[in-house]
């Protein structure tokens, strides 16, 4: 039993800080750093109360312009609501240690590893110091 404990992968960096209502906590397959997600890809009761309150707004101010017609501007809001989420989400998963999008990964592996490449092509030309302390030899 401690055997199988002792041979289990740990993270390279352990966050201190605890995010409040994340909506997944999980590793990088890549660096293994602990990550948390705190936005859900699916619109929630939250957003669906907000799509509806903007439509009655936005249909109430085009009322006297379109009638009836002004409200079928809930399908637009609805639309915009679930870019809006999705895109926050996305912008989520892309590890901030070493560039891995696991979208990305799922999608292309070649178009993921490119990615990560030009991560750390932009990481090292930000900050050259880095790089030129590990390139020179002791």
């Amino acid at each position: 039993m401690e055997d199988h404990v002792r041979n289990q992968p740990k993270p390279l960096v352990e966050r201190v800080y605890k995010y409040k209502n994340k909506d997944r906590n999980f590793f990088c397959p890549l660096c293994r750093t602990e990550r948390n997600v705190t936005v859900s890809p699916k619109l929630t009761k939250k957003n669906l109360l907000q799509i509806t309150l903007t439509t009655i707004v936005l249909g109430a101010a085009l009322y006297p312009f379109f009638g009836v017609e002004s409200f079928v501007i809930f399908f637009a809001i609805w639309g915009a609501f679930e870019l809006a989420v999705r895109s926050d989400y996305k912008k989520q998963i892309p590890c901030q240690h070493c560039g891995f999008d696991a979208t990305w990964y799922k999608r292309d592996v070649k178009v993921a590893r490119q990615k990560v490449a030009e991560f750390w092509a932009q990481k090292q030309t930000v900050n050259p110091s880095v790089s030129n302390n590990q390139a020179k030899p002791s």
